[in-house]
């Protein structure tokens, strides 16, 4: 302050000082016939001061826009810093189970900032996360219909209509997410898993082409490759004409690597074509590749003499160190029961190391050696021990107990996951 008087009384003092060595008139012309006769100092110093009131004024009027921007810059601030409050609170409650008070944040949070859905997802999720789909599923419509192309609304919207087994909407909703980011793995995934909860297997099949080309890992995409592979069986399967389902297994069959499902099926087609000679050689061909029992299980059954028999026991004879020796004793004594040589299948029997992890197969087929024997007490007694009830296959995965087996487990879509309650492979 005292220095803006100090040069206030300099700039006064010039201006006079110039009025006194200036004191002659001169005439000054506001117009053609407008003429002003002034003392040469004053106007001199008058233009000086003129310029000094000017300048002073438009610094005022910039420093008032830089106050007035500052406080808009300011008050925008304190509003997002309290919006960020209300949302942390309002999750903060969320967690601590207050849900009334937490939501009616989150949901003040999605009204002050509208350009944000990440309050609209975090009230979609405490309302997911209490069971009442409806409520989130309204909130989710809303959030897409006012964030067209964000891909985490999308997903969570499908994602409910999962949880409420909404297919429909669900494949709706995915396809949608893929037409706007078609190079997206998340969206390609989730895609292709709504596809499968549909059966729609040839869809599923073409968006898991699509994933493929896009996984960096050289692993991943090795079994995305075999994902692909489970899926080209299941479109086979699913194909209405016999002849078109055989023509798809064998070229599944005709590959370098072909996975067990394949071959299993490809000798169902086949045997349904009355090929039971080259079903036989496809089960066979499927044996020698992947020690499995449920090729010999297929195998025994479509044996309808003794030498189909003796080629199986060779089959199973050349596999005794590689797979279970105590499952290949059982199916060997299967097939010496089948040809009624009761002292043959009981020497297979009595090798067994461990009868406790194969019953009650291990007593249903002492009691037929009982029963070719003529021991009909101990026949029935091993019988008896025989009926305890007992699926044939279980899921490596979920533990689905199926009584036929399936290249896919029908409860949790694993692919090769079902294993003989007599298995020879070894898991």
């Amino acid at each position: 302050m005292r220095r803006a008087i100090v040069i206030s009384v300099l700039l006064v003092a010039l201006v006079l000082y110039l009025v006194f060595l200036n004191g002659e008139t001169t005439a000054f012309r506001l117009a053609p016939n407008l003429v002003l006769h002034w003392n040469t100092g004053a106007l001199v110093g008058g233009a000086f001061m003129l310029g000094v009131v000017v300048a002073a004024a438009v610094a005022g009027m910039q420093a008032g826009v830089r106050a007035w921007s500052a406080w808009r810059s300011g008050r925008r601030a304190r509003r997002a810093l309290r919006v960020e409050e209300w949302e942390e609170s309002g999750t903060q409650l969320l967690w601590n189970g207050d849900l009334a008070r937490g939501r009616a944040l989150l949901h003040k949070v999605w009204q002050r900032r509208p350009d944000d859905p990440r309050a609209a997802l975090m009230l979609a999720a405490s309302f997911r996360a209490t069971g009442e789909l409806h409520r989130a599923r309204g909130v989710l419509y809303d959030a897409a219909a006012q964030y067209h192309t964000d891909p985490d609304v999308l997903l969570a919207l499908a994602e409910v209509h999962r949880e409420a087994g909404e297919l429909g909407p669900r494949v709706e909703v995915l396809e949608r997410l893929r037409a706007l980011y078609p190079r997206s793995p998340q969206a390609l995934r989730a895609l292709r898993d709504a596809y499968i909860d549909a059966g729609r297997w040839n869809a599923a099949a073409q968006v898991q082409e699509a994933l493929i080309p896009l996984l960096p890992d050289p692993e991943v995409a090795a079994r995305e490759q075999e994902r692909l592979f489970c899926l080209r069986y299941q479109v086979a399967l699913q194909l209405p004409d016999p002849q078109a389902r055989l023509q798809a297994l064998e070229n599944l069959a005709s590959g370098r690597r072909v996975p067990a499902p394949v071959y299993v099926a490809l000798g169902d087609e086949l045997a349904a074509a009355h090929r039971l000679a080259d079903a036989s050689a496809a089960w066979e061909r499927g044996l020698k590749q992947h020690p499995r029992s449920v090729f010999v299980h297929r195998l025994l059954h479509t044996a309808t003499d003794t030498k189909h028999r003796e080629r199986l026991r060779a089959l199973l004879g050349k596999f005794r160190d590689e797979v279970e020796p105590d499952a290949v004793h059982l199916w060997v004594a299967e097939t010496w029961v089948a040809e009624q040589n009761a002292e043959n299948a009981a020497r297979e029997l009595e090798a067994v190391q461990v009868p406790a992890s194969f019953a009650p197969d291990y007593d249903r087929l002492w009691a037929e050696v009982h029963r070719l024997r003529g021991q009909v007490e101990q026949a029935l007694q091993s019988f008896a021990r025989a009926c305890r009830e007992q699926p044939l296959y279980r899921c490596q995965q979920c533990e689905h107990q199926a009584a036929d087996w399936s290249g896919v487990c029908p409860k949790c879509h694993g692919w090769d996951t079902l294993r003989a309650r007599v298995e020879i492979g070894r898991v």
